[in-house]
C-alpha cells in the first residue's frame, strides 16, 4: 500500500509537470499567432469626396479626403461665397482639418479658405496649410482681370498669419495621412515664360497613393504645362483616379490622359460647362472621349461623388 501512494504521488507531480508545460507552449503560441477579431491590423482606407451643384452658376474646386481614422484633408475648398458649405462639411466630419492643401490662389479655389481664415477659423482647427510659393512680383506683372489678384494677396496675408502656411514644389514627396504625396508640378522660375495665366501654369499637380490605389489631383494645370510633364514624369502618371485639369475645360490633353489610364475621371464643373451646346467649352468633348476609354466621369450633375483609396 506504502508502494502504490508514493506511486500515485509521483503520477500526479507528473501531471501538474505536464500541465504547466502545456500552458507555457500554448501561450507562446498565441503569442505568435496574429489577430484577426476586432483590433487585427486592417487596410488603410481613405474615402476622397467631390463636391459641387449641377445648378452651381460657376467651376470650383472642393474635395475631402479622410481616412479609416477619421482624420481630415481638405483640397481647395471654392469660391467666397461657398465658405459656408465648406464649414458645413468640415463640421460635419468633426472640425478638424489635419492638412489643407491649396492648389493655386485663383478666386475659385483659395476664396472658401480665404474667407474662414478672415473670420477667425469658426472653431475650425487647421493643422498645416499647403500651397505653391507664389512668384508674387512676376504674377503681379502679368496679371489679367479673371485671375483677380487682390485674392492672392489676401490669402497669402491671413494664410502667413496663422503660421501654419508650408510650401510644395515640384519633386516635393512626404506622407500626410499614411498616403505618399508626390508634387509634380508648382511655381517655379520656369513659370516666368508665361505672359497670362501664371497661376494655372504654377498650381500644384500632386498624386496621392495608396498601397493599391492612387489619385492624381491636376488643380488647373492645362495643355503647355502638361507636355513638360508628361516629358518629365510619364511613367508616374498612371493613377486609379484623375481630378481633370482646369475643370476638365480647355485644360490637359487627351494623349495626357492616356497616360494617366484612369478608372474613373473627376470634372469640376456644373451642367452649363459640362453639356454645353455652343462650342464654348470644350468639357463635353473631354468627357464623351474618357467614357469611350470606357472611363468613368464624376461631375457636379452625378450622384455618388466618392471613390477610396486603399
Amino acid at each position: 500500500m506504502q508502494k502504490k501512494g508514493i506511486a500515485c504521488k509521483r503520477f500526479r507531480r507528473l501531471l501538474h509537470v505536464g500541465f504547466f508545460a502545456a500552458m507555457i507552449i500554448l501561450a507562446v503560441a498565441l503569442l505568435r499567432t496574429p489577430v484577426y477579431g476586432k483590433n487585427a491590423s486592417k487596410k488603410e482606407i481613405w474615402t476622397v469626396t467631390q463636391y459641387g451643384r449641377e445648378d452651381a452658376p460657376r467651376q470650383s474646386m472642393f474635395y475631402t479626403v479622410v481616412n479609416s481614422s477619421g482624420k481630415l484633408m481638405v483640397i481647395d475648398g471654392g469660391w467666397r461665397y461657398e465658405a459656408d458649405t465648406v464649414r458645413s462639411v468640415i463640421r460635419s466630419l468633426g472640425n478638424k482639418v489635419a492638412v489643407w492643401i491649396i492648389t493655386h490662389p485663383h478666386p475659385d479655389h483659395v476664396g472658401a479658405l480665404t474667407e474662414i481664415l478672415g473670420n477667425n477659423y469658426t472653431n475650425i482647427s487647421i493643422g498645416v496649410i499647403y500651397s505653391p510659393k507664389t512668384r508674387a512680383k512676376q504674377y503681379k506683372a502679368t496679371q489679367k482681370p479673371w485671375d483677380e489678384y487682390s485674392i492672392y494677396e489676401q490669402f497669402n496675408a491671413l494664410a502667413k498669419k496663422t503660421k501654419k502656411l508650408k510650401y510644395l514644389q515640384e519633386g516635393d514627396g512626404r506622407k500626410v495621412l499614411g498616403l505618399e504625396l508626390k508634387v509634380l508640378n508648382g511655381w517655379d522660375k520656369s513659370i516666368d515664360q508665361y505672359k497670362k495665366n501664371q497661376c494655372n501654369y504654377g498650381s500644384l499637380m500632386f498624386k496621392l497613393k495608396g498601397q493599391k490605389r492612387s489619385f492624381l489631383f491636376c488643380g488647373d494645370v492645362s495643355k503647355s504645362r502638361g507636355k513638360r510633364i508628361v516629358k518629365k514624369y510619364r511613367k508616374e502618371l498612371k493613377s486609379t483616379f484623375v481630378q481633370c485639369g482646369h475643370h476638365g475645360n480647355w485644360g490637359l490633353t487627351k494623349r495626357f490622359y492616356d497616360y494617366v489610364q484612369p478608372k474613373a475621371a473627376f470634372v469640376d464643373a456644373p451642367k452649363s460647362i459640362t453639356e454645353d451646346k455652343t462650342g464654348k467649352y470644350d468639357a463635353p468633348a473631354l468627357i464623351a472621349y474618357l467614357k469611350e476609354k470606357n472611363i468613368k466621369v464624376y461631375k457636379y450633375a452625378s450622384g455618388k461623388k466618392s471613390v477610396q483609396i486603399w
